[in-house]
C-alpha cells in the first residue's frame, strides 16, 4: 500500500516537474481571466460587508438615546464622560486619568459599560459642585413621598 503511494507522488512531481514556464504562464492567465473576477467580486462583497455592518452599527448609536453626549458613564468600574457620539467611534473622557478614549462603535458592545440614573425622578442633568448654581440633591426617603403623595391627594 505504501509502495502505491509513493509511486503515486512520484508521478504526479514528475509531471508537475515537466510542465515549462510558458505552460504555467498560460494556465495561470486562463484561470486568472475566466474566474479572477471572482475572486476580485468575492473580497470587494466582503469589504463592503464589513463596512456596512459598521456604519449600520454607528447609525444605530448615533441616533439612538443609549448614550448621548455629556452623559456619565463607568466602562469596567472607571468613570467617564461621553464627548461625542460619532457614526464611526464615540469619544470618552476618563476622569482617573485625564485621558481621552476613542472606542469604535463596533467594539462598545464588548465593553462593560454602566450608567447612572436620576433618583426619584430627579434632573437628567445634574450640575457639578463647582457650578455658581449647584444646588445639593438630596434623597427624600419613600415614608415621607407617600405621605407627600397622600397630602397632595386631599
Amino acid at each position: 500500500m505504501s509502495q502505491i503511494l509513493t509511486n503515486l507522488n512520484t508521478q504526479s512531481f514528475s509531471n508537475l516537474n515537466s510542465i515549462d514556464r510558458d505552460q504555467a504562464e498560460g494556465i495561470a492567465k486562463n484561470l486568472f481571466s475566466e474566474y479572477g473576477w471572482i475572486f476580485v467580486a468575492g473580497v470587494i462583497a466582503l469589504l463592503v460587508k464589513d463596512v456596512m455592518i459598521n456604519l449600520v452599527k454607528g447609525i444605530m448609536i448615533f441616533y439612538g438615546h443609549d448614550f448621548d453626549n455629556d452623559d456619565v458613564i463607568y466602562i469596567s468600574g472607571r468613570q467617564a464622560r461621553i464627548v461625542r457620539v460619532g457614526v464611526t467611534s464615540t469619544t470618552f473622557y476618563m476622569a482617573d486619568r485625564k485621558t481621552k478614549m476613542v472606542v469604535p462603535n463596533e467594539q462598545l458592545k464588548e465593553l462593560t459599560i454602566e450608567k447612572s440614573l436620576p433618583k426619584n425622578g430627579g434632573a437628567p442633568y445634574l450640575k457639578s459642585g463647582s457650578d455658581p448654581s449647584f444646588i445639593e440633591l438630596t434623597e427624600i426617603p419613600v415614608e415621607d413621598l407617600k405621605q407627600l403623595r397622600e397630602n397632595k391627594r386631599k
